[in-house]
């Protein structure tokens, strides 16, 4: 029974592997087989953008994107990260530009009800000044009423 369970887990988590290995091939094979670009893995929360983004595997993650992906995506009950949150005291200023262009909200609370806002901000590296900056920007623009796409989309429906 216990080596059924696992068969189950490792091919639910297929997605996973091959956006971990930036394997673009498989990743669109698995998608046309109908495996979901959304789903957690089992132990850390984890979707396959999560995998593809910490690995900077631009195609992968853009892919990802492309087919359903939840740039926010992060797991409430657990205490989980969205891919940027996830990536921010580390990724690349390319990475963080393309889930910024993919509507990243840095302002998202994750572990210990920190954001990727806040863990940009410690970073010492050479992107990690110019990363912050951009999520920065964009906290600052979605704050705005007029710049915020669900208030928008409220106040264009009737009200009753």
């Amino acid at each position: 029974v216990m080596a059924h369970s696992e068969d189950e887990w490792f091919e639910r988590e297929q997605l996973h592997f091959a956006a971990g290995d930036g394997d673009l091939g498989k990743v669109k094979e698995l998608i046309a087989q109908g495996y979901n670009v959304n789903l957690f893995d089992t132990d850390m929360s984890l979707t396959p953008l999560h995998y593809a983004v910490r690995g900077e595997f631009f195609a992968v993650s853009k892919y990802l994107l492309e087919n359903g992906a939840d740039v926010n995506v992060h797991e409430e009950e657990k205490i989980g990260e969205t891919p940027l949150g996830d990536v921010a005291a580390t990724c690349s200023y390319e990475m963080a530009e393309l889930l910024i262009l993919a509507g990243a909200d840095p302002t998202i609370p994750g572990w210990m009800s920190l954001t990727a806002l806040d863990r940009a901000k410690e970073r010492k590296d050479e992107d990690g000044s110019k990363v912050f900056e951009l999520l920065e920007k964009t906290a600052r623009k979605n704050s705005t009423p007029r710049h915020n796409k669900r208030m928008q989309s409220d106040a264009a429906k009737p009200r009753r």
